[in-house]
């Protein structure tokens, strides 16, 4: 008996899937990006709307510091307005990453279990959507908690041992080429662990029970073999919101715009990039059944169900 390899996942199969993923249901797919993108787009705009006073005072603030007399009382008073403001400015923008956080991650719930229901051709309304959801929350959030809380670890560690090989190089050209590398390496690595990430966000959602540790261990089994698939998937969008992102960054640098008007130019960038993120979601989605059937894996008719069935793989002798 010999074990049958992994089939090959196709990432332009997985994007063409999930590009026609929304026509199976578009009225809940439509109802679940609103949710997404409204979520987002409110986020900002109360931040914004919150902090814009306060942040303009402390930028006058500093400009008063710039041309101030240092030996002068004024200058030190500013200085301890400079402080206060730092740190109200700190503890509004503590309190709206927390609000972020949570938001987040249940957004993202939804919209992944939308998108898994809808690629096994389960059609539901927004209503039923959202009943389901709120029955099993729980796993999917510890799960997005662990991958952020990784995912800031590994890029702390790379910065720190980036930094400090940099610093011990003393100007070393063999050094700083080592520093080059290994920051490739780095960004090559995370680029995988991004990928592993987010399945095992779509693990959890889909397979109940399956949370945590054990999502990640479960998409590390089900990734084998198709890790660039994944890969590909991430690259892709990113490459794609670049001249996106250029554009709306030239524009809001070199044209002067108000608080209103900054936000309708927000509003139309962040259009842009949610439905970008959405098609991200579907095609992760299409991708974990696509690694699931690739071992073998009967894909269950029911979402939400932690059974799942091995076909053989063996080849008989």
């Amino acid at each position: 008996m010999a074990n049958t390899p992994p089939t090959p996942v196709r990432t332009c199969k997985i994007f063409k899937e999930a590009f026609f993923l929304p026509k199976t249901n578009p009225s809940l797919i439509l109802s679940v990006f609103l949710i997404y993108f409204l979520a987002t787009y409110l986020y900002l705009a109360a931040f914004q709307l919150s902090t814009y006073s306060l942040l303009r005072d402390l930028i006058n603030k500093l400009n008063s510091l710039v041309t101030a007399d240092p030996s002068s009382p004024t200058y030190f008073q500013i200085i301890a307005a400079i402080q206060h403001d730092t740190k109200e400015l700190t503890s509004i923008e503590v309190v709206f990453i927390i609000i972020n956080m949570i938001v987040s991650y249940v957004v993202k719930t939804i919209i992944v279990y939308a998108m898994a229901m809808t690629y096994v051709k389960k059609v539901l309304t927004l209503k039923e959507l959202l009943c389901k959801i709120k029955r099993m929350m729980k796993g999917p959030i510890i799960t997005q908690f662990l991958v952020s809380l990784l995912s800031y670890g590994y890029a702390v560690l790379l910065m720190v041992v980036v930094l400090v090989l940099w610093y011990i190089s003393d100007g070393s050209t063999f050094l700083l080429i080592l520093v080059g590398l290994l920051a490739f390496v780095a960004v090559v690595w995370y680029l995988y662990l991004a990928t592993l990430f987010f399945l095992s966000i779509t693990v959890s959602v889909v397979e109940q029970d399956c949370y945590g540790v054990r999502a990640v261990a479960r998409a590390t089994e089900i990734i084998k073999g198709n890790k660039w698939a994944g890969v590909g998937i991430i690259i892709t969008p990113n490459i794609v919101a670049i001249p996106i992102a250029a554009v709306y960054v030239t524009a809001s640098v070199f044209i002067r715009l108000g608080l209103w008007s900054q936000l309708g130019a927000e509003l139309v960038y962040m259009l842009a990039i949610e439905v970008l993120s959405l098609f991200v979601f579907a095609a992760f989605a299409v991708y974990y059944y696509e690694c699931r059937r690739s071992h073998g894996e009967v894909t269950p008719d029911m979402v939400g169900n932690a059974v799942y069935t091995a076909l053989p793989t063996a080849d008989a002798v």
